[in-house]
């Protein structure tokens, strides 16, 4: 009992939620009741032509006051009491709907939180990539400012180059003339050793035939 009315609170709440899938029922059913006698005539002394069983759907074909008259799914018709019809359908299909939206929900959460993994899964991927991309693209920036700087280096160095060459071509030429003059003094040395050389000579002879003139008058004078 606790049960069928934990069910039934459970299917009235959702009735509630889902005003749909209970109210949206063409037809009518009979209302929860172990059994409903349908009548010959709209009124308790009339004959009971039939029992018709709680969740048993019914055509409605007319109306008189409380009672309702019916038509059975075998085509009997009969009157009964219109409190015991209803446009809800019956708890057992009720619950039976209720079952097959939330297997159906079930199906749907299970794929969603596949759907959920895989896009986790991809969003980690993603973000791995991105982690690359970011890493190489400052990688390449690094290399980029370091081409940069190295361009600079380069231009700068050939600027030193051309200048160092412009000077050593200004020493070069330096160097010749100073190769030259060299040439020059190495010869005004030499013939400047020559003519200390011929004049040593000179002096010497000078000297030496001053020399013998004197002793000649030495010896003509002891004579």
């Amino acid at each position: 009992m606790k049960i069928f009315l934990s069910i039934l609170i459970i299917t009235l709440s959702l009735s509630l939620y889902c005003p749909k899938t209970v109210l949206s029922a063409s037809g009518w059913y009979v209302q929860p009741s172990a059994e409903v006698p349908l009548r010959r005539g709209k009124g308790k002394g009339y004959k009971i032509i039939a029992v018709v069983s709680d969740g048993t759907p019914v055509e409605l074909i007319g109306e008189s006051n409380e009672w309702a008259r019916i038509r059975l799914a075998s085509g009997k018709e009969g009157w009964m009491l219109k409190r015991y019809l209803s446009r809800n359908k019956p708890l057992k299909e009720q619950v039976s709907l209720l079952q097959q939206e939330n297997s159906q929900l079930q199906e749907k959460l299970k794929e969603t939180k596949s759907r959920l993994n895989e896009l986790s899964r991809v969003h980690h991927t993603t973000e791995q990539e991105l982690t690359d991309c970011l890493a190489a693209r400052d990688r390449a920036k690094d290399a980029f400012l370091q081409l940069q700087q190295d361009t600079k280096d380069v231009v700068s160095t050939k600027k030193e180059l051309t200048l160092a060459r412009k000077q050593l071509e200004v020493l070069k030429k330096h160097l010749a003339e100073l190769q030259l003059e060299n040439t020059g003094l190495k010869k005004s040395s030499s013939l400047i050793w020559f003519l200390a050389g011929a004049g040593v000579l000179f002096a010497g002879w000078l000297i030496g035939l001053i020399c013998g003139k004197r002793n000649k008058k030495r010896r003509s004078s002891l004579l």
